[in-house]
């Protein structure tokens, strides 16, 4: 790219005049180059200026990218971050070392935008300020509203038709700032810095239409989290449509999906306490209608007219329950004679059946001693003895002759 001419006589340069040289150079020779690699040894200064290296496995990269170069990149340079890195070489001569000036940072693998966001929700979540038991609760009915939003864009115009409709009593007190654009971002939070000082405003609601990722930026910004965080007045985020997702909307104590719902949101307790207050005046006239017709039936009850009829229905009931029961004892006392009846005659034919007089008339008859004792056997008697047989219809004396062993 370029050719040493041979001098008859070496001329002996001075170190700066040789640094010199070689920077023309090299600044001639890459003065437009696009370098990736891994950032290493990664500061930023007080002046603002970002000092690092890029490297790869065989090599290292010094650079530097300016203050006025850097205020451009939205996510904050790491160790370890694969970047693509654009600018220039460049020597520096109280070093006499070469490195990069870079005007253009570009993360591989992941959109700036993107990067910049999960870089701050990391830092902001760990300092706690993303965590869910420091959310507060939004006052169910708030006397005065505060808003940070464009005084001319339609999220405004949105918030107050809700705040109308749904709860005309509230009190507005707009801090208008941009909301995208150079600037934007110290203007929100300064307003909601601003918002504090008035003692008698019960939320704060922060909130911009729609837009890409690049015109909801400034609510991405730490400086607007940091604002939110620390604000003594609970917040409510109402930024873009409902896919976005901002810095503001996790570290703000609620998130609406939109303007409009997050004026919906803080007068959502004016709805509940009106359809509650509805419910009750509906069951207290219903419980004032009940009592009344108990009480109208108390003291229909209680007319002499009417408590005669009673006592004669209770009479009435009393001698049928009477009439019912003596004809069930009756039916009872019927059936127990019957059943006795059966069972007498039963047993009285059982009686008769073994009755002696019956058994003689069927031809047996009783043989017993002049006594009376009744012979049972051959040895209860000798020969010659009287004894005295028992028949039907009379009684025989009789003489033992002989008897006869039945064995």
């Amino acid at each position: 790219m370029f050719e040493l001419s041979q001098p008859t006589a070496l001329r002996v340069l001075t170190v700066s005049e040789l640094t010199a040289q070689i920077r023309v150079i090299v600044e001639d020779c890459f003065d437009s180059i696009a370098v990736v690699g891994e950032v290493s040894n990664a500061k930023a200064y007080p002046s603002g200026h970002w000092y690092f290296s890029l490297k790869d496995k065989e090599a290292t990269l010094p650079a530097v990218c300016f203050k006025n170069a850097n205020q451009n990149i939205k996510f904050n340079l790491e160790d370890g971050l694969m970047v693509v890195a654009k600018g220039k070489l460049s020597v520096y001569p109280p070093r006499g070392a070469y490195q990069m000036v870079v005007t253009s940072l570009e993360p591989v693998g992941i959109g700036d935008w993107q990067l910049a966001f999960e870089q701050l929700k990391t830092k902001l979540g760990e300092e706690g300020l993303l965590a869910p038991e420091r959310k507060r609760p939004i006052p169910s009915l708030p006397r005065r509203i505060g808003v940070v939003t464009s005084i001319a864009g339609a999220a405004l115009r949105d918030i107050l038709t809700a705040l109308k409709r749904r709860n005309p009593n509230v009190q507005v007190l707009i801090a208008s700032t941009k909301v995208q654009g150079e600037g934007s971002t110290e203007e929100i939070a300064q307003a909601i810095y601003d918002l504090q000082n008035f003692d008698d405003i019960d939320v704060i609601i922060v909130a911009r239409g729609g837009g890409s990722i690049e015109d909801l930026w400034s609510f991405n910004s730490e400086a607007v989290a940091r604002a939110v965080a620390s604000s003594r007045i609970p917040v409510i985020s109402g930024i873009g449509h409902e896919t976005d997702f901002t810095i503001c909307d996790l570290v703000a104590d609620l998130r609406a999906p939109t303007p409009t719902a997050a004026a919906e949101l803080v007068s959502k307790g004016r709805l509940e306490l009106l359809e509650k207050w509805t419910s009750l005046n509906y069951k207290l006239g219903s419980s004032m209608e009940q009592r009344l017709i108990v009480t109208r039936h108390a003291l229909h009850k209680l007319h002499p007219r009417n408590a005669l009829a009673r006592h004669e229905e209770c009479l009435r009931k009393l001698a049928m329950d009477v009439k019912n029961k003596k004809e069930h004892l009756s039916r009872l006392m019927t059936g127990h004679l019957s059943e006795s009846k059966h069972i007498w005659q039963r047993n009285h034919e059982k009686l008769q059946a073994l009755n002696a007089k019956n058994i003689l008339g069927r031809g047996f008859s009783i043989l017993q001693k002049t006594d009376g004792t009744i012979i049972r056997q051959i040895s209860d008697v000798s020969i010659g003895e009287s004894i005295i047989a028992s028949v039907s219809n009379g009684k025989i004396r009789l003489k033992v002759e002989s008897y006869e062993d039945g064995n």
